[in-house]
């Protein structure tokens, strides 16, 4: 039977699709077409409440939600949980049919407290509690890490997110060997480096500092990246998953 590109990427090589940033109907379609989990960004609830499609159902349960606390930044949190969980739902059959290994969906908390563990830490839980396929993305930071080893201890599925360099991948897949290896469990977990923004980082640096170099070099600086640090988790046997951007 001919398959379409990404369920053959699926079949003949370890790479699976992630969707990033969908609606539900996204979510659909991407699930047709081979998706295998799906990561949303903090912006998510702004996206829906001005989506064309979504912001009407997004504008009423932003209503509904005022109604729940009178604190802001609490209604925003329950507003993407109520919003990320229609997500989930969708990707529930991948979690069902693939036993639990695939069909994550994961959840970024509010940014503006990131540098508070104990704030990621409860956040985490309670994103956690809306479906067992929803997995916590939190910032491979000083309070990140953190947060993630109270995380990997409760047995919660994690992915590390705005990862530039070696460093950061080395003390994140580390602290989860030294973690399991104590507890026994073994939660899914993935990595995410964020190639675009360090390039994106690196022209403006070179560009402020007025450095020569070849522009057919600089544009492979964060590939570059990309390959060492998944040579090096493959040589490691260090056993966390790569996402390495969205679609």
């Amino acid at each position: 039977m001919k398959q379409d590109y990404f369920h053959r990427v699926a079949t003949l090589t370890p790479t699976k699709m992630w969707i990033n940033n969908v609606t539900p109907e996204e979510a659909d379609l991407a699930i047709a077409a081979g998706a295998m989990g799906c990561t949303q960004n903090p912006s998510y609830t702004w996206k829906m409440l001005t989506h064309e499609t979504g912001k009407d159902h997004a504008l009423a349960l932003l209503d509904e939600t005022l109604k729940e606390s009178a604190d802001d930044n609490e209604v925003e949190c329950i507003l993407q949980r109520k919003l990320v969980k229609r997500v989930a739902e969708r990707f529930m059959t991948v979690y069902n049919r693939t036993n639990g290994r695939h069909g994550y969906v994961s959840i970024q908390g509010d940014p503006i407290h990131e540098e508070d563990p104990q704030v990621i830490i409860d956040e985490g839980r309670k994103n956690r509690a809306m479906s067992p396929n929803v997995m916590i993305k939190i910032p491979a930071t000083k309070a990140g890490l953190e947060a993630m080893g109270v995380l990997i201890e409760e047995n919660t599925p994690l992915n590390a997110t705005e990862i530039m360099g070696l460093s950061q991948v080395i003390d994140v897949c580390e602290m989860y060997r030294q973690i399991t290896a104590k507890t026994k469990t073994y939660p899914i977990m993935y990595y995410s480096l964020i190639t675009g923004i360090y390039d994106e980082w690196l022209h403006q640096e070179v560009a402020a500092q007025g450095i020569e170099i070849n522009p057919d070099i600089l544009y492979q600086a964060g590939m570059v990246v990309a390959k060492k640090v998944y040579r090096l988790v493959h040589d490691r046997g260090y056993p966390l998953g790569f996402i390495g951007g969205g679609v």
